[in-house]
């Protein structure tokens, strides 16, 4: 069981709160090393459960850092000053101080905890994910619109305003708007002006339709009756 930092803080809680023992603790957690158990539960003691549950603003700057090696240096321990520095793991002080020895104290820099570097990782694979998925839905929507514009003209070079207008408004409640009107290469200015045009032209061809059945009736009502002509033009 990989233990976050909320389980390290239960098992805290556990034991100086429902007194349970470390060992009972450590058991039940599948860990073996009660002395980890003991460094997390003085953190606890020491800086209270935002030790654990906050981590965000966790900057270690250098000069913070190079105190933090010069005290080791004079003789105290490292798990005593990881945990006045709130440190979660006390290997990240001894990681400073490898480094300091071998590099030198140029080598040591600002940095962030681990926890910020995950993260970081992680904004970065949900940033290629959108990506891909932009990527792919774009693909899909080039297909659609090439199939669908093969029944208005034979070449896409062929196809009028008009007829983008038409397709894309067509393929708009699949995909995202934008990424259709990047396809034709149209503003969208011109997409809902010509679309306009289109809605308009549709209600004058219906309005005539309507005259045109109006005038049927009452050339023809008289000769044959208004109510055989209504069911006429119901069916």
């Amino acid at each position: 069981m990989k233990l976050t930092n909320n389980l390290k803080l239960k098992m805290c809680e556990e034991h100086l709160i429902q007194r349970k023992s470390l060992s009972h603790i450590c058991e039940e957690y599948g860990t073996t090393d009660v002395s980890k158990l003991k460094y997390w539960i003085n953190l606890y003691k020491k800086h209270d459960k935002k030790v654990f549950l906050d981590r965000s603003d966790g900057v270690y700057r250098r000069d913070t850092k190079l105190l933090t090696i010069g005290r080791v240096k004079n003789g105290e321990s490292i798990r005593a000053v990881s945990i006045d520095l709130g440190l979660i793991d006390p290997s990240i002080l001894r990681d400073w101080i490898k480094k300091y020895d071998q590099e030198g104290d140029e080598s040591i820099q600002d940095t962030y905890p681990r926890k910020n570097y995950l993260l970081k990782d992680e904004k970065y694979k949900e940033k290629i994910d959108k990506t891909l998925k932009e990527e792919n839905e774009r693909l899909r929507a080039e297909i659609d619109f090439l199939k669908k514009s093969q029944s208005l003209a034979r070449k896409i070079e062929e196809l009028t305003t008009k007829d983008k207008v038409k397709v894309v408004n067509e393929l708009r409640a699949k995909y995202n708007l934008k990424v259709l009107l990047n396809i034709t290469q149209m503003a969208s200015s011109v997409f809902y002006y010509q679309l306009n045009s289109i809605k308009q032209s549709v209600n004058k061809y219906e309005e005539i339709e309507k005259k045109i059945d109006y005038l049927y009736l009452e050339r023809h009502k008289k000769r044959i009756g208004y109510q055989r002509i209504y069911i006429e033009l119901k069916k």
